[in-house]
This record gives C-alpha cells, sequence and structure tokens, in this order.
C-alpha cells in the first residue's frame, strides 16, 4: 500500500467494479462524458501509470453521457480484488484496514472517493445569496459511510449520514470549517469540484448591482 494506490481504490470504490467473465478480468471505471474526462484523462489513466506501468484509454459512450475506463489485466485484477469486492460490491464494499490504519492513506483514499462520488453543494441557508458550503458523497453503502464519517471524526471533521432515495445514502460534511479543513488535508484533484469553488468565491467577491441606478438615456 502506498498513496496513490489508496486513492486509485478511493476512485474504483467511488465509481469502479471488478468483474470476471469468460476467463476475463476485468477492472471498469466510468464517468461523466464532460465533467469528467479531464479527471480520467490527468489523474486515473497516469496512476494505472505510475502503480502498475499500465497503460489504458478513456472511451466515450456515444448514446449516453458517459466515459469509461475498462480493460483486462488478471495480474492488476488480483491486486486490486485484495481491496476491493468483486461483482456487485455495495454490500461488501469496507475501506481496507491497510488504508483506515493509516491517516495518510485514509486522506488519499477520501480524495479519490470524493472525486468520483462527492459533489460540492452551496446554499442559501434563509440568506439572499448561496454562501454556506457542503461536501456530500453518495453511495448506496451505508456501512461504508458510516465507516468514512467514523474515520473523518477521529481526525477532526463533522456530518452526518442520511438516505438519499430509496437505496442510496449521503455522507454531509456541512460548514466552512469542514471545507477549509477539507481542501488543507485532503483537497481534490477533479477539477469539477474545484471550479465549483472558485466560481463560487468570485461569485461573493462580485458587487452587487445597485437598485437605485439607472441605464442612461
Amino acid at each position: 500500500m502506498d498513496e496513490k494506490l489508496a486513492e486509485l481504490i478511493g476512485i474504483m470504490a467511488g465509481d469502479g467494479c471488478l468483474s470476471t467473465y469468460c476467463k476475463k478480468y476485468m477492472i471498469y471505471i466510468s464517468g461523466h462524458k464532460k465533467d469528467d474526462l479531464e479527471y480520467h484523462t490527468n489523474i486515473t489513466k497516469k496512476l494505472f501509470q505510475d502503480i502498475f506501468n499500465k497503460e489504458t484509454s478513456i472511451q466515450l459512450k456515444k448514446s449516453e453521457n458517459t466515459l469509461f475506463i475498462r480493460f483486462s489485466d488478471k495480474d492488476i485484477f488480483k491486486i486490486l480484488s485484495n481491496y476491493l469486492p468483486i461483482g456487485n460490491k455495495y454490500e461488501k464494499l469496507k475501506i481496507p484496514i491497510e488504508i483506515i490504519n493509516n491517516k495518510r492513506y485514509f486522506f488519499n483514499f477520501m480524495r479519490g472517493f470524493s472525486d468520483t462520488d462527492g459533489s460540492i453543494i452551496f446554499s442559501k441557508q434563509h440568506k439572499e445569496i448561496a454562501y454556506y458550503p457542503r461536501i456530500e458523497i453518495a453511495s448506496k453503502s451505508k456501512n461504508l459511510l458510516n465507516s468514512i464519517l467514523s474515520k473523518l471524526k477521529e481526525n477532526g471533521f463533522y456530518g452526518s449520514v442520511s438516505h438519499k432515495g430509496k437505496k442510496a445514502y449521503r455522507l454531509e460534511l456541512p460548514g466552512t470549517k469542514n471545507l477549509t479543513k477539507w481542501l488543507k488535508e485532503i483537497g481534490f484533484n477533479n477539477n469539477k469540484h474545484i471550479r465549483k469553488i472558485e466560481d463560487h468565491l468570485r461569485g461573493l467577491q462580485r458587487p452587487k448591482a445597485d437598485s437605485n441606478c439607472r441605464p442612461c438615456d
């Protein structure tokens, strides 16, 4: 285990899976065709190259807003299967012991997991502008999210896990303190999250228009 592998396992826990069929050992990762293309091109492909010396390619589904990395490699599959379940992952998905017992590895795992299954929300909270930040991570595995929240609380974060629809759950880390601590200690590698934060901050800094001003005739 090292920091790069921990991050890749986080990515796989979010939007990846392992499966076997017809004597093939498949590694699969999906994402949004537009929002995640830059991320998987610059981060995920590089992690496979750095960890396994494996060149991967990104394919796009023409009829859907989906991209995917998919390949068969028995050696890589065996390594990843030490940390991730094979097949339907959500009932068995958990943080590997090598990761949860190491703060740095856990933070790298969380970066990969939040880059794929996470989002940044800004709400108004009864004010005129959306100023209040919230990190959200969605998963079908309630046990995984509860384990993550417990470990995050050990490291000074605060939040909750709740239902999100019939078969999904949501981990919420609300407030500026959480976001500031996250950016300092964990961070994001997916630029769609970074751009959303930067755009939000620019919007807060932009001066309001004077309602008494009128254009010249």
